[in-house]
């Protein structure tokens, strides 16, 4: 989401480079310009860019006054658009790390399920009018939350495969395949939990549920966002143990004589 400052100057930039704001301004330039350069009546040239100057700064105004909330709503849409365009092209390139790196295809299909599920989910509330009490919304920015924690996860999974497989000892190789099982087995629960939340969300809309069943969902989601982040928070000391035992130690140097 933008900031206020952010917006505003948007905002501005995009009022000040309308068509209706830069048409008169650069007519009114021209005009003046043209008459200065071939000494045609200056007093026109200069009366022509002030009213061009003139024009444009009322249509500016005009449009920040009458049309300055719809134009930050097209630049809060469009901001969201091409954010949403660079997520999709960044999962995109994270399922074909994770289809290449090796041959275990349980990374790249929890993350094809997950990308599946927010999907669904963003549907659903755009459908279901039923979808807009304050818990239901909760629920939802929650389900984006363990979706992005899940991501980490995966990229997780990708940098302990590399450091696994550029180890030779298999008693080095151990702990390290053995917390990208736990990361990949707490994803896939991941994937299920949202699986759940998605139906009981759909019974919720048919009137088969109330706030209470709501409020569980939200807790539940709570649980595995934290748990899932303590499970990074084991793999980054875990890499960073791993660095420190295999960084080579230094060279010694020869003492000047």
């Amino acid at each position: 989401m933008l900031d206020e400052p952010t917006l505003k100057r948007k905002v501005l930039l995009r009022l000040l480079g309308s068509p209706g704001t830069v048409a008169p301004l650069m007519l009114g330039l021209t005009a003046m310009t043209a008459s200065w350069a071939l000494n045609w009546q200056p007093a026109l040239g200069l009366f022509a860019g002030l009213a061009g100057t003139l024009l444009a700064a009322g249509s500016f105004m005009t449009r920040l006054l009458l049309r300055g909330d719809k134009v930050a709503e097209r630049v809060l849409r469009d901001t969201a658009q091409s954010r949403q365009t660079r997520r999709q092209r960044a999962l995109d390139e994270l399922d074909r790390r994770l289809a290449t790196a090796d041959k275990d295809p349980r990374p790249e299909t929890a993350l094809r399920d997950l990308r599946a599920l927010v999907n669904a989910f963003e549907d659903y509330s755009r459908r279901d009018l039923s979808f807009t009490t304050g818990i239901a919304i909760e629920v939802q920015a929650r389900t984006g939350l363990l979706f992005d924690q899940c991501v980490d996860s995966l990229k997780q999974t990708d940098q302990l495969w590399q450091i696994a497989r550029n180890l030779r000892s298999p008693a080095a190789r151990q702990p390290i395949l053995k917390q990208r099982e736990q990361l990949i087995a707490d994803v896939q629960a991941s994937a299920r939990q949202l699986s759940d939340t998605l139906v009981a969300l759909q019974r919720l809309g048919a009137g088969e549920g109330s706030s209470p069943q709501l409020a569980r969902l939200r807790d539940e989601l709570d649980q595995s966002l934290a748990a899932a982040r303590a499970a990074e928070h084991r793999v980054q000391n875990l890499v960073r143990e791993t660095s420190t035992r295999t960084k080579p130690p230094p060279i010694p140097t020869q003492p000047q004589t």
